[in-house]
Formats: structure tokens, C-alpha cells, sequence
């Protein structure tokens, strides 16, 4: 199972506005009439329960959303893309980090745990305004336009956790893979030598009046919790799942200390895998030695301070009621929780509000604006055009920059970055 992958997507550019001006006939000096670039296409990820990997991204490893097509004469607008929509699987949360910044931290996106959740990853970069929305009572004719924004270009990782409700837990050759069989209709791999089952594989367990899906992982070995065998990559996917059966062969050398050691992974690994409820299933009892071993311990079993089973997965001896039990602790973890949300008082906070623009001194004094609407106008506006700088110091003052720039002492022909565009001041 491919269960990590990182990927490079990029939103699609935003068209470009243009210079038009109408021409026809009888009209020979029509006012500008340039069109509005389109929107750039988004790049979106959605959740299905039809995809099962991540490995179709090992061959495609960058996505590119379509970009807008630029404005037309006669105020014709350019078309719009449409969004790049990538199909993951159910359980796939989503870091990400902007491309640009290599040295950013990755942040969660999204954790996308149902069919049909949906995240945009890469926003699209709007289309610039043609010559006609520049036009004023003064500026009657101008001959310039806005170039499309870039779209949005980041650094995705993808980590799929398995949403089961029960996992199966022990060292290699333990029996998982056997039970799962017994429980249910999956038909994990199963021999008589360790790791067999690489990946993990889920099954639906009937239980009569209810069901609960259980998942065979992949064998511990000591160390997993550092990376050591398929450590993280098996216990990665554990981190959901509501309890834990842990499986024991009753006829290994020492099963004891086996459950010590799995316990001693579980609690280094910590996101709380220690503390989930879990079952012991002491499993093989079908053998002379295994029977004999759970008889001679059971004093020592019931002092574990944990519910435990002798089973059989090959013959299926104790199967039923271990899936019962496990099914009694879900229903009862599911009581409660609800019990929880219904005590639970929401309590209301307006979210804070966000400034348009932010004006400080640099690390080199050089005056630095912030803001999604100044960093946009900057970056698209043809500032070699006496035309185009005039606009962007206008909007700029009507934003209330220049006030806040004139409070930070910056006097006129005075180096201002804006986003990462850099400005001799005018006012």
C-alpha cells in the first residue's frame, strides 16, 4: 500500500486583462472596451471510498490546473478554467506548505475522513481587468491593462490513515490475519513466517444485529515506534481506530513478555495509542501447548487489568464471542461520547477580524506593505507605465497606506516593497 506520497501542485493562472479601444464604423474614437482575463482553474482533492492507494500518485507526482484565458475586445470577458478535481481516499489528511518558501512549515489542510470531503489545495489566481475598468473622469483613455495573478503553488504530503473502528495488534505470525478471516470476508494473506501481511487490510465483522470493520496490520517488532520493520508505517494507521485487539500466540516462547513489548511500542509512539481500550487474544489454543499455557496463567492474565480471550482463529474456537465483546466495548464508547456532546456548551467567539494590509519597517528599513488586495495590485499592474503606477498609488491612498506609510516617515521617491515588488513612493 502506497500510504505517503508528496506531490507539487500549482492552481492555474488567471488570464490576462487587455488594451482595447472600440472601433466601428462611424465611431472613430469609441471609448476603451478591453475585456477582463478569466479566473484560473483551482487544484481540489476529494474524498472517495472507490480509491483505496495513494500509489496512482507515484507516476504523478505534479498538478496543474488549467490556466484562464485572457479578456477579449467589446468587453468581452475570458473564459474561466475549471477546477482541477483529484479523487484520494477516504481517511487522507493533507500538509502543505507554499512552494515558494522552502523553509515554511508544513500545516494540516485538511483531514479528509468522509466520502465526498473536499479541499481546494491550490487557489487559482484572478483574471486582471482590461483597459475599459480603468477608465475615470479624468482618465478617459487609458492604455494599459492588468495582467492575470499567478495561482497558488505548494507542497503537498499525503498521509493515509485506515478508518476502521477496531485494529488488530501483535508481533509477526501472531494470527491477525487469520482471525480477520475468521471474523469476516477479507482474505488477508496468512503463512507460517513473519510479515506476511505488508499491508493492512480491512474486513467488515458481523456480529448479528450490528457490524464494525476490524483491520489486519502489519506485525511489530520491537523498536516499531522508531521507524525500526514497518514501524511508523503501520502504526500510523492505528491512530483511528476506537480499540485494539491484541493478538497473542499462547504457544510462542514467551507471550508474556510479547505483550509487554507491543504495550512498550503503543506507549513510545504516543497520539494516544496506549490508552485505547484493547483486548488480549490468546490465540492457537487449538494446540496442546497454547491450551495448556492459558490454563497455567490465567491467574496471572486476570491480573493484566484487561479483558482477555482464549481463541482459535484457525478453527474459529472463541471467535464469536471475542467479536462480541469487541462490539460491546465500540457501542459503549459510542454512548459515551454522545453523552459528552450533549453536556458539552458551545460557546460562540466572533472570529477576529483580519487587516487589509499591514505596514512595517523591514530588517533593512525599507518600508514593507502586506495585504492580500496591495501585494495583488503590485504584482499584475504594468508599473513601468506612468499610467498604471498612477493607479496603483491611488487605490494604495484610498486603502489608507499612504497614511500609515507617512506614520513610518517614508517621504516621496522613498523605496517601498510591496509584496515582492518594490516602489519608488509617490504621492
Amino acid at each position: 500500500m502506497i500510504d505517503q506520497v508528496e506531490l507539487e501542485v500549482i492552481a492555474g493562472r488567471g488570464g490576462d486583462g487587455i488594451v482595447s479601444f472600440r472601433r466601428e464604423k462611424f465611431v472613430p474614437r469609441g471609448g476603451p472596451d478591453g475585456g477582463d482575463g478569466g479566473r484560473g482553474g483551482d487544484v481540489v482533492l476529494v474524498a472517495q471510498r472507490r480509491v483505496s492507494t495513494l500509489a496512482s500518485f507515484h507516476a504523478r507526482q505534479r498538478l496543474k490546473a488549467d490556466d484562464g484565458s485572457r479578456g477579449g475586445p467589446n468587453q468581452q470577458r475570458g473564459r474561466s478554467a475549471s477546477a482541477l478535481a483529484v479523487a484520494v481516499p477516504v481517511g487522507t489528511i493533507v500538509w502543505g506548505r507554499d512552494a515558494q518558501r522552502p523553509n515554511e512549515p508544513e500545516e494540516v489542510l485538511a483531514d479528509l475522513a468522509e466520502d465526498g470531503a473536499t479541499v481546494i489545495v491550490a487557489r487559482a489566481g484572478r483574471g486582471g481587468f482590461g483597459n475599459r475598468r480603468f477608465t475615470t473622469a479624468t482618465r478617459q483613455a487609458p492604455h494599459f491593462a492588468q495582467r492575470g495573478s499567478e495561482g497558488q503553488h505548494r507542497r503537498l504530503r499525503l498521509e493515509l490513515k485506515l478508518l476502521a473502528d477496531v485494529g488488530l495488534v501483535g508481533l509477526p505470525n501472531a494470527g491477525k490475519s487469520t482471525l480477520l478471516r475468521a471474523w469476516s470476508r477479507a482474505t488477508p494473506r496468512v503463512a507460517a513466517y513473519p510479515f506476511t501481511t505488508l499491508e493492512p487490510e480491512l474486513g467488515v465483522v458481523d456480529v448479528g444485529y450490528d457490524a464494525f470493520v476490524a483491520a489486519d496490520m502489519p506485525g511489530l517488532i520491537e523498536g516499531a515506534s522508531e521507524g525500526v520493520g514497518l514501524g511508523h508505517e503501520f502504526l500510523r494507521h492505528i491512530e483511528r481506530t476506537r480499540v485494539l485487539v491484541h493478538v497473542v500466540d499462547a504457544t510462542g516462547d514467551d507471550p508474556l513478555q510479547a505483550i509487554a513489548l507491543i504495550d512498550e511500542e503503543l506507549a513510545a509512539f504516543g497520539h494516544g495509542l496506549a490508552e485505547k481500550p484493547q483486548l488480549l487474544a490468546l490465540n492457537k489454543v487449538d494446540s496442546p501447548d497454547g491450551r495448556a499455557y492459558v490454563e497455567l496463567m490465567t491467574p496471572v492474565l486476570a491480573g493484566l487489568g484487561r479483558p482477555w480471550f482464549a481463541i482459535s482463529a484457525a478453527t474459529r474456537e472463541g471467535t464469536a464471542e471475542l467479536a462480541r465483546r469487541t462490539h460491546q466495548l465500540l457501542r459503549a464508547i459510542d454512548d459515551k461520547t454522545e453523552a459528552a456532546a450533549l453536556t458539552e456548551v458551545p460557546v460562540l467567539r466572533p472570529e477576529p477580524r483580519r487587516s487589509r494590509f499591514e505596514a512595517v519597517l523591514g530588517e533593512d528599513e525599507v518600508p514593507v506593505v502586506t495585504g492580500s488586495t496591495p501585494e495583488w495590485l503590485a504584482a499584475t499592474l504594468p508599473l513601468d507605465d506612468r499610467e498604471a503606477r498612477h493607479e496603483l498609488f491611488q487605490r494604495l491612498r484610498r486603502m489608507g497606506i499612504a497614511r500609515a506609510l507617512d506614520r513610518l516617515g517614508v517621504e516621496p521617491g522613498d523605496e517601498v516593497r510591496i509584496g515582492e515588488v518594490t516602489v519608488r513612493w509617490d504621492v
